[in-house]
């Protein structure tokens, strides 16, 4: 080949480069160079674990339900991943967070069973504060009701200082006022009976006759017979007007304790620690009937109103009705709680009060014998009880030195009386109301106003 040939040829060779340029520019065509695709990257697997039946989403989809203790698959590609499980009704949820990882499965357990247990628990303990915080206020309402009664029964309390009589040597264990009402009757254990003015506390006389204690003392409807019970084992009869001993009634085998005057004033009852009932004829003195009964000692005897039925408490826990005229016993009134130690019948027949050794004073149906109501707030046991002429207040002394005025239709604590220094033995109205005498260990007998209740 000669120079000239290859010169030519290279001379060919540009003109054809030259015109590949002016070729592409006249069909105004791009030309593109294929791209190399990136690899599609691997799946990974959620294994979706649940120990209650729920419903369960994937990153805010809705997957459908799995079975309790079942699992359900997800495909998912790899990164962090939003698991949530909800009870069917909607009331327990449980939101985990897990990492998708490529080409491999990931388990995802979801508990709803704590979550379920701690909201029930969490609901029964809201409950139960409710309870508790309705158990507390009621507590304080009533903590508050008894403090405002406290208080207004002590400012009955603090309005009432008693006339305060004295001149016995001991225990004061009954007073009786006259039916008239101008005379105060006092039993001691100095063995004698005095008789006071009861408009000044003057004392007017002292009776003197028996030997030992005198545990009772009774006026008779007409004012004009004193009766006395004691411990020497006999009841004697006085003109309360001139102190004269009338006569003296024998035949109780042991202390007599308790006497009182039918309303006509022609019997007389007394009670007496040989376990008998003995009924009287207060006129002549003559033993009419001995009632047997009681297992233990004879307390305290009343007569109902009508004058036909006598009541009798005792150390033998029993109340017992008789009647009057055969000596028949009617009824044995059972519950009292403990020995009952005094009885008293209202106005009208109707109730029957018992003072009793557990520091209660009960109410008595008389004719069905049921209790109608228990009064408490004495602190120990109840010596003597009295209603008012009106039958409205009942009265009660006990062995923690107080008198509580009551009243008898409701049961409600009117006032507390403090003033005696030792047992309250005995207490009992002024025939108008208006008065209330109290006897008691310290010695004294004293005298409270009680006009002012109620006011």
């Amino acid at each position: 080949m000669t120079h000239r040939t290859i010169a030519g040829w290279g001379l060919a060779l540009m003109v054809a480069l030259a015109a590949v340029p002016a070729m592409a520019q006249r069909n105004d065509e791009p030309i593109y160079l294929p791209k190399k695709q990136p690899a599609k990257p691997a799946a990974a697997t959620l294994l979706v674990i649940c120990d209650l039946a729920c419903n369960w989403k994937l990153d805010g989809e809705a997957k459908g339900r799995i079975e309790p203790g079942g699992s359900a698959k997800a495909t998912v590609l790899p990164g962090q991943h939003q698991v949530i499980a909800a009870t069917e009704d909607g009331a327990d949820q449980v939101t985990q967070m897990c990492e998708g990882k490529t080409g491999t499965q990931t388990a995802v357990n979801l508990a709803l069973q704590p979550i379920r247990d701690a909201r029930l628990k969490a609901a029964q303990d809201a409950r139960d504060r409710a309870d508790q915080e309705a158990r507390d206020k009621a507590a304080r309402e009533q903590q508050e009701k008894e403090q405002k009664e406290r208080e207004r029964a002590d400012a009955e309390t603090r309005t009432r200082v008693p006339r305060t009589l004295q001149g016995h040597d001991k225990l004061v264990y009954s007073v009786a006022f006259s039916p008239d009402g101008h005379t105060l009757a006092s039993g001691s254990a100095d063995s004698t009976v005095k008789l006071w003015d009861a408009a000044n506390g003057q004392l007017l006389r002292t009776l003197q006759g028996h030997s030992d204690t005198v545990y009772s003392v009774a006026f008779s409807p007409d004012g004009r017979t004193l009766a006395t019970a004691s411990v020497d084992r006999t009841i004697k009869l006085w003109d309360p007007a001139t102190g004269q001993l009338l006569r003296t009634l024998q035949g109780h085998g042991n202390w007599v304790v308790s006497v009182a005057f039918s309303p006509d004033g022609r019997t007389l009852a007394s009670g007496s620690v040989d376990k008998t009932i003995r009924v009287w004829d207060a006129a002549s003195g003559q033993l009419l009937r001995t009632l047997q009964g009681h297992d233990q000692f004879v307390n305290s005897v009343a007569f109902n109103p009508d004058g036909r039925t006598l009541a009798s408490g005792s150390l033998d826990k029993t109340i017992k009705l008789w009647d009057v005229k055969s000596g028949q016993l009617l009824a044995t009134i059972e519950g009292s709680g403990g020995p009952v130690i005094c009885v008293a019948f209202s106005p009208d027949g109707h109730t029957l009060a018992s003072g009793n050794s557990d520091k209660t004073v009960k109410l008595w149906n008389t004719t069905t014998g049921r209790i109608v109501r228990t009064l408490q707030s004495h602190d120990a046991q109840v010596f003597s009880v009295a209603l008012s002429p009106d039958g409205h207040t009942l009265a009660s002394g006990s062995l923690d030195k107080t008198i509580k005025l009551w009243d008898a239709a409701s049961g409600q604590l009117l006032c507390t009386l403090q003033g005696h220094d030792g047992v309250v033995l005995s207490v009992a109205f002024s025939p108008d109301g208006h008065k209330l005498a109290s006897g008691g260990q310290d010695k004294t007998i004293k005298l409270w106003d009680l006009s002012a209740i109620g006011k």
